[in-house]
C-alpha cells in the first residue's frame, strides 16, 4: 500500500484514513510524560494509608499480590448524587516497576479473575448502568501513576459510545443474521492483518485501524460478558496480552485498552481493544471524527509477527 485509503470500520459508520507516506518516522515515541520523578509511590504497599479495599488476592507469604481499591480522587461516588458511580483502582502487583507484558500468563490470569469480581460486583449496584475495565500505560494515554495498574469504574449512565456500538451490532445482526465479530473472525482468518491466533483466541490489526499498532482480541467461542471466560480462554488472553503489549513496551508507545462487554440483554461478543497512542490528534480528528493513521493494519501486523524489525525497514 502506497497511497492514502479512506477505510470504513467493519459495521459502523465510522471511517479512518490510512495514509503510509506518513509512515516515516512513525516509530519514534515516547511512551511516558514523566510520571515517575522521585514522588511516593502510594500504590506500593508500604505506602498504603487508609485504603478501602475490596478485592485483594494474596501470595503465598499471606501478604496481597493483585488488589482492588476505591480511588481516593475518584470523581464519581456512592454519596454523590450528582456525580454517582464508583471508582477502582486496580494495582496489578506489589512490586514497582513492573509492566503488565512483564507477568506470567498465571499472573495476569489472577489479574482477569479480579477484573471479573469487580465487573460482577460494580454492575450489582443499583442504579449503576455501565462498568468499564481499563487501562493507562504511559503519560500520552492518561497514566499520573508509574507503579502499573487498571481502572475499574461503574457508571450511572450509558455512554452514547458504547450506546452507538451497541446499536450498530444489533443492526448487523438483524440484517445478517450473524454476529458481527464473528463474522470478523470468519472474514480475517488467513488474511494480513492477523497478529495471532489458537483455539480460543483470535487477535487482529482491524482494517479500519483508528491508531497505529491497534490489536482487537476477540474470543472464538461466542460470549456476551468477561464473566463467561473459562481459565483456557484467560490464558490464551494472557498469552497474547504478553506479545502485543510486550511490542508496545518495546517501540516505547503509550497506550489504552479496554473491555467491551453486553450492556443488556442483546446477544453482543465480548472482546478487548487496545488503542496504542503514539500520534496526537489534530483538526481534521478532533473536527470530524475522521482519523488519520500513519501504519496500515496490514503493516501492524508485521510488526507483531516479527516479519519486520522496524528499525531496518525502509517503510518507517
Amino acid at each position: 500500500m502506497n497511497n492514502p485509503e479512506i477505510r470504513k470500520s467493519y459495521f459502523k459508520d465510522e471511517y479512518v484514513i490510512i495514509s503510509p507516506n506518513r509512515s516515516k518516522g512513525a516509530h519514534k515515541f515516547e511512551k511516558l510524560i514523566e510520571i515517575e520523578s522521585n514522588k511516593i509511590c502510594y500504590f506500593c504497599p508500604q505506602n498504603f494509608n487508609g485504603e478501602t479495599i475490596t478485592y485483594r488476592d494474596d501470595n503465598e507469604n499471606g501478604d496481597w499480590e493483585i488488589i482492588s481499591v476505591i480511588n481516593k480522587f475518584a470523581v464519581l461516588s456512592l454519596d454523590n448524587i450528582n456525580a454517582y458511580g464508583q471508582a477502582e483502582v486496580l494495582i496489578e502487583t506489589r512490586k514497582h516497576g513492573l509492566d503488565i507484558n512483564d507477568f506470567s500468563v498465571d499472573h495476569i490470569v489472577r489479574i482477569f479473575d479480579a477484573y471479573i469480581n469487580r465487573y460482577n460486583e460494580l454492575r450489582e449496584i443499583n442504579g449503576v448502568k455501565y462498568v468499564i475495565i481499563f487501562k493507562n500505560e504511559g503519560g500520552k494515554a492518561g497514566a499520573s501513576v508509574a507503579h502499573t495498574h487498571s481502572q475499574i469504574i461503574a457508571l450511572p449512565i450509558l455512554p452514547p459510545k458504547i450506546d452507538v456500538e451497541s446499536r450498530a451490532y444489533t443492526k448487523y445482526y438483524l440484517e445478517h443474521l450473524v454476529c458481527p465479530y464473528c463474522d470478523i473472525i470468519k472474514k480475517e482468518t488467513d488474511s494480513e492483518r492477523v497478529i495471532w491466533e489458537d483455539d480460543n483466541l483470535f487477535v487482529l490489526a482491524p482494517y479500519a485501524s483508528e491508531t497505529p499498532y491497534e490489536a482487537w482480541l476477540i474470543p472464538k467461542r461466542h460470549i456476551r460478558l468477561i464473566s463467561e471466560l473459562n481459565y483456557e480462554e484467560k490464558k490464551s488472553f494472557a498469552t497474547a496480552m504478553k506479545l502485543v503489549l510486550g511490542k508496545m513496551d518495546e517501540l516505547g508507545i503509550a497506550y489504552n485498552y479496554f473491555f467491551e462487554n453486553a450492556v443488556n440483554n442483546e446477544g453482543y461478543h465480548m472482546h478487548v481493544k487496545i488503542k496504542p497512542r503514539p500520534n496526537v490528534w489534530a483538526g481534521l480528528e478532533l473536527g470530524t471524527g475522521v482519523m488519520i493513521n500513519p501504519i496500515p493494519p496490514e503493516l501492524a501486523a508485521e510488526v507483531y509477527r516479527g516479519k519486520v524489525v522496524v528499525e531496518d525497514d525502509p517503510r518507517f
